[in-house]
C-alpha cells in the first residue's frame, strides 16, 4: 500500500516537474535582472536557521516578486507545493539552493549582456486535450498555407526597441498576424496564446515561427503544394476551415456524426480542356482582365510564341494560377502548344480563345455578325463545388422533387414568405448561406424534412460558398404575391389640357388696345427709354417693318414687360397688311410717343405741329414714402441746413469726392460722414436724418442711395428765398 502511495507521488512530480522548472526559471531571471536578495527575505523569518518557514510566510514573500517575475497564481501555487513537506511548512533552503547557486556562483567580473540567460527560447505550453491539440496543428497547417511572407522581420523589428530577446506582447503578436491578412478566429487566437504564451504576458514567436517553417518544409518535401502554394487536390486528409467547430477524426476514433452534415461542396476532380478554357474565361470576364498585356511583355521578338515557364507566370500575374493545378496547367499548355516547338507556347491562340467571351476577332470584317457576351454556356456556367445535376444518381433526383414538392405544398398551405430570413443571414448579400443556418429556417418556418431528404436539397443547391438560396427560392417559392410584377407597356394618352390653355383668348377690342398701350406707356416714361432704338436695330433695310420674334425680343431687350398674350394683340394690331409676319414697328412708336409731345393740328388740316409736353417721371418707391408727419419733420431740417447751403459750405467738392461714378448719389453712410466734415451734423437729431435720407431716397440695384444733386438745390433754393431757420 505504501509502496503504491510512493509510485502514485512520483507520477505526480514527474507531470508537475517541468511547470515548477520554469517557475523557478522566472524567478532565477528575475533575480539577475532586478538585483533582489529573495534568500535575506526568508531567512528573516527563521531566526532558529532550521530551514523552514510556514506556507503563508512564503506564499508572501514569494507573491511580493511575482508580478517582476512574470508568474502566475497557478505558478506559484505549484512552487509552494513541490516544496513543502508533511507538517504544511516549506523548506525555503532547498528553494534558495535551487534559485539563487548559479547566481551566486557567478563571478563579478563576469560581463552581462542582457539579463535573460535563464529564459528558455523553446518554451511551449502542454495543451493535454488532444483534440486542441488535433485543432492546433490544423491552423498552423492554414496559416503555413496562408502565409506568403517571411514574419521573422515584422517580430524582430519589434524586438529591436523593446529590447526583448525571443518574446513579444500579445497586442504586438495579434498585430502581425492581422496586418498579414491570416484569418483567425477568436477561439483559434487563444489556443495559440495558450500553446505559445510565456511569463503569462509574451509570446514566444520562435517556437511559433519554428513550426511554421517545420510544416512548409515537410508540404514542400513530400510534393503537397501546387505552383500556387495551395494544397494539391490529391492531399492525404482534408483542412476544416478555422471558423467551424467540428473536428475530423481523431487518433482513428470516430466523433458523434454531426446533425446537419456539410454537403454543399462538390470539387469536380478530373476537368477536361474544355472545363479549364471555360474555368479561365470565366474569371477573365468577371473581373475583366486584359490578357494580352500579361503575356506580350515576355515576347519581346514578337514571334508568337513564349515558353511554356513564361506561360506559367504570365497566368499567375494574370490571377488564374490559383485556380489551376499543375495537371490542368498541363492540359492547357498541351492545346495550345506550338507543333514547330514542342517546349513553347503560342500564346496568341489562347488570348484570341479567351477574349471570344467579350468579342469576336475581326468583327469590322462581318457586319451582319451579333456578338452575344458573355457566352451562353459562361453565363449558366456552374459554381465551383456545385453538383451535376444531369448526372446525379436516379433515387437522389427523385428525393429531391419529393422534398421540393412537400416544400411548396407547406408554402402555399401555410403563406409562408421566406425570403426575409435568408436575408437576414446573408450579410453580404452573396446569395449564399451556411448549411446549419438553412435547416435552422426550414425548422423555424415548420418544414420537417427526413435527413435523406435534406442532404438531396443540399447536393442540388449546394456549393463551395454554402447553400444557395436565391436558385432555391426561385424553385421553389417565387413569391409573386410579394414581389412587384412587370406591367406592359401602356399607350401613350394625352394629358388633359390645364384650365390655362383653354381659356379663350381674349378679343382685341379698343380697351384691351388701350390698357396695353397704357402700360407700354408707363413703362417707357418710368424707365426714361427709347424703344425705338432697340426696334430699328432690326429693321437692316430701312422698311418700317421687323419680324414678329424680332420685335417681341426688342420688347424685352428695352425693358418693357408684357405677356404673351399682351404682345400677341399688340402684333395683330400693328400688323402690316403685305406681309403679315411682320410687324410695323414705327406706328408702335409713334403711339408710345404721344407720352412725350402732342400732336397739333389746329392751324391746318396739312400742318400738324408737334407740342412738346413736360413729364416728370415719378422715381419714388415704397421706401421713399413720407407721411404728412415725416414731410414737416423734414421740411424743418431742411430750413436749418438752409443756413449753410453749397455757397458757404462747399458741399458739393465733398459729395462729388464720394460720387466716383458721377451718377448723381452717394451712400447714406457717405452723406453722414459729409456732413460731419462740414459740421453740419450737429444741426440734426436722429429722426430728422432719417427722414431726409428717406426723401432724397433713389433706388440703385438692391440698395437705396442719397440723390445730393437734388438736396443741394433745395438748399440753395431756401437759402435764395429765405426760407431758412435762424433761431433753433
Amino acid at each position: 500500500m505504501h509502496a503504491t502511495k510512493i509510485k502514485e507521488g512520483d507520477d505526480r512530480e514527474d507531470m508537475e516537474l517541468n511547470q515548477v522548472w520554469r517557475a523557478c526559471r522566472k524567478i532565477q531571471s528575475a533575480i539577475f535582472r532586478y538585483n533582489f536578495d529573495i534568500c535575506a527575505d526568508l531567512k528573516q523569518f527563521d531566526p532558529e536557521c532550521s530551514g523552514f518557514v510556514s506556507e503563508s510566510i512564503f506564499t508572501a514573500v514569494l507573491g511580493r516578486y511575482r508580478k517582476m517575475a512574470g508568474m502566475s497564481e497557478f505558478e506559484l501555487r505549484d512552487v509552494c507545493d513541490y516544496f513543502q513537506i508533511r507538517d504544511g511548512r516549506i523548506a525555503y533552503r532547498q528553494f534558495c539552493k535551487t534559485v539563487c547557486n548559479e547566481n551566486l556562483g557567478k563571478s563579478a567580473g563576469k560581463e552581462i549582456c542582457s539579463g535573460l540567460e535563464w529564459n528558455d527560447p523553446w518554451h511551449l505550453n502542454v495543451i493535454p486535450k488532444p483534440e486542441e491539440r488535433r485543432k492546433l496543428c490544423l491552423i498552423l497547417i492554414k496559416i503555413a498555407k496562408e502565409t506568403h511572407l517571411p514574419l521573422m522581420p515584422y517580430f524582430q523589428d519589434y524586438e529591436l526597441i523593446a529590447q526583448n530577446v525571443g518574446v513579444v506582447t500579445v497586442s504586438h503578436f495579434s498585430r502581425v498576424l492581422h496586418f498579414m491578412k491570416i484569418p483567425l478566429s477568436e477561439s483559434d487566437f487563444l489556443l495559440l496564446l495558450k500553446r505559445y504564451m510565456k511569463d503569462g504576458y509574451l509570446v514566444n514567436y520562435v517556437a511559433f515561427l519554428k513550426h511554421i517553417d517545420n510544416i512548409i518544409d515537410y508540404l514542400k518535401q513530400h510534393h503537397l503544394l501546387d505552383n500556387s502554394g495551395d494544397l494539391v487536390t490529391n492531399f492525404p486528409g482534408r483542412l476544416v476551415d478555422l471558423e467551424l467547430s467540428q473536428l475530423p477524426p481523431i487518433n482513428g476514433c470516430q466523433i458523434i456524426q454531426p446533425i446537419f452534415p456539410d454537403a454543399c461542396n462538390h470539387p469536380k476532380k478530373n476537368r477536361g480542356q474544355c472545363d479549364v478554357v471555360f474555368c479561365v474565361q470565366n474569371y477573365i470576364h468577371k473581373n475583366r482582365v486584359r490578357s494580352c498585356e500579361f503575356l506580350e511583355k515576355f515576347d519581346t521578338l514578337n514571334i508568337g510564341s513564349i515558353t511554356k515557364n513564361q506561360f506559367e507566370r504570365g497566368l499567375s500575374n494574370m490571377g488564374v494560377g490559383k485556380y489551376l493545378s499543375q495537371r490542368e496547367f498541363e492540359l492547357l499548355a498541351e492545346r495550345y502548344m506550338d507543333p514547330l516547338d514542342m517546349t513553347r507556347i503560342r500564346w496568341r491562340n489562347f488570348v484570341d480563345e479567351i477574349d471570344t467571351v467579350f468579342t469576336t476577332k475581326n468583327l469590322d470584317k462581318m457586319p451582319l455578325c451579333v456578338v452575344e457576351s458573355p457566352l451562353q454556356h459562361i453565363k449558366e456556367m456552374p459554381r465551383p463545388g456545385t453538383l451535376d445535376w444531369q448526372a446525379a444518381p436516379q433515387n437522389l433526383r427523385d428525393l429531391c422533387e419529393e422534398a421540393m414538392a412537400k416544400i411548396r405544398l407547406r408554402i402555399r398551405n401555410r403563406r409562408l414568405y421566406l425570403h426575409p430570413f435568408f436575408r437576414n443571414y446573408d450579410k453580404l448579400n452573396s446569395g449564399h448561406v451556411r448549411c446549419n443556418q438553412a435547416n435552422q429556417i426550414f425548422r423555424v418556418n415548420g418544414i420537417l424534412l427526413s435527413e435523406q431528404e435534406l442532404n438531396s436539397v443540399l447536393h442540388r443547391y449546394g456549393n463551395e460558398l454554402g447553400f444557395f438560396y436565391t436558385k432555391f427560392l426561385d424553385d421553389v417559392d417565387p413569391a409573386e404575391y410579394a414581389m412587384p410584377t412587370m406591367v406592359t407597356k401602356q399607350q401613350l394618352q394625352e394629358c388633359p389640357e390645364f384650365p390655362r390653355d383653354v381659356k379663350q383668348p381674349e378679343m382685341a377690342s379698343e380697351e384691351t388696345v388701350t390698357r396695353i398701350l397704357t402700360s407700354c406707356k408707363r413703362q417707357a416714361l418710368t424707365k426714361g427709354v427709347s424703344v425705338i432704338d432697340f426696334l430699328a436695330d432690326y429693321d437692316r433695310h430701312r422698311e418700317g417693318l421687323i419680324l414678329e420674334a424680332d420685335f417681341k425680343r426688342a420688347l424685352d431687350n428695352s425693358m418693357v414687360m408684357l405677356s404673351e398674350d399682351d404682345a400677341n394683340v399688340v402684333c395683330n394690331v400693328f400688323r402690316a397688311q403685305q406681309r403679315t409676319a411682320c410687324i410695323r414697328y414705327r406706328d408702335f412708336c409713334r403711339a408710345l410717343d404721344e407720352i412725350f409731345i402732342q400732336l397739333d393740328s389746329n392751324l391746318g388740316d396739312n400742318i400738324v405741329t408737334a407740342v412738346p409736353l413736360l413729364h416728370l417721371p415719378n422715381l419714388d418707391c415704397v421706401d421713399c414714402f413720407l407721411n404728412f408727419d415725416e414731410r414737416t419733420l423734414c421740411s424743418k431740417a431742411l430750413m436749418k441746413l438752409a443756413r449753410r447751403p453749397d455757397e458757404i459750405s462747399n458741399l458739393r467738392q465733398v459729395f462729388k469726392d464720394f460720387d466716383r461714378q458721377l451718377c448723381g448719389s452717394v451712400t447714406q453712410n457717405q452723406f453722414l460722414r459729409a456732413i460731419t466734415l462740414r459740421d453740419m451734423h450737429q444741426m440734426l437729431s436722429g429722426r430728422e436724418f432719417e427722414s431726409i435720407c428717406k426723401c432724397f431716397g433713389v433706388k440703385r440695384g438692391l440698395c437705396l442711395e442719397f440723390n445730393y444733386r437734388e438736396f443741394l438745390q433745395i438748399l440753395d433754393v431756401l437759402f435764395t428765398t429765405g426760407q431758412m431757420k435762424r433761431n433753433y
